[in-house]
């Protein structure tokens, strides 16, 4: 049976590198101040492993914002705050579904078997949105899940998740379950993924159905 510290590394290879609220998100499926404390202790801890393939290393970026790694060398500067974001979403999605491979190819923020994760962070306008849509989702047989962040004012996420559902509407008429999204607030909370029609319940281990 995989240990606590077993499930940590594994989350870390697939993710490259973590912080104690990425980890918390991914274990417990949930972050507050204490599980942030207990996760910080964990992670410290496994910088002292005595065997050398197991130990962690703590890795900084130029705003001193530092990361715990099995591998990685370097840390997003700019993009730091945007990618810890998306590590809490991979490890509240993986709480939730189970195990699976993650992906950092492009185009997508990150994938997981047909569901491609897109973190907007509110700077993109509503044509800027249309052509990622167009660009990237139109000929490929996946599921693009985009969560909504705002980092000042969250209660603005829902409008923003309404903007890209009226896209979905436009762009696959047919196809509802094409463009999934959530806001990011809310999604920490209690791991709904929504269409354009409602709730619907991610089943990454059933054959995909778009329509």
């Amino acid at each position: 049976m995989a240990t606590k510290r077993d499930l940590i590394r594994w989350f870390i290879k697939e993710v490259l590198w973590v912080t104690p609220r990425n980890v918390a998100c991914f274990i417990e499926g949930q972050c507050n101040d204490a599980l942030y404390r207990v996760y910080s202790s964990e992670l410290s801890e496994m910088l002292r492993e005595k065997d050398s393939t197991l130990r962690l290393k703590r890795i900084k970026n130029q705003d001193d914002k530092y990361a715990y790694t099995l591998r990685a060398k370097t840390l997003p500067t700019f993009l730091f705050n945007h990618d810890v974001c998306l590590r809490n979403v991979i490890g509240k999605f993986l709480h939730d579904q189970g195990m699976h491979d993650v992906s950092f190819a492009k185009p997508a923020d990150a994938s997981i078997q047909q569901y491609c994760f897109e973190l907007d962070n509110g700077h993109m306008d509503q044509g800027q949105l249309k052509e990622k849509l167009v660009s990237f989702y139109t000929k490929v047989n996946v599921q693009a899940v985009f969560i909504m962040r705002h980092r000042e004012c969250p209660h603005l996420e829902a409008k923003r998740l309404q903007k890209i559902f009226k896209l979905s509407e436009e762009l696959f008429p047919y196809m509802p379950n094409k463009v999934l999204g959530t806001c990011y607030t809310e999604y920490l909370k209690n791991g709904i993924i929504q269409n354009r029609k409602g709730e619907v319940k991610i089943k990454p281990h059933r054959q995909l159905n778009l329509f």
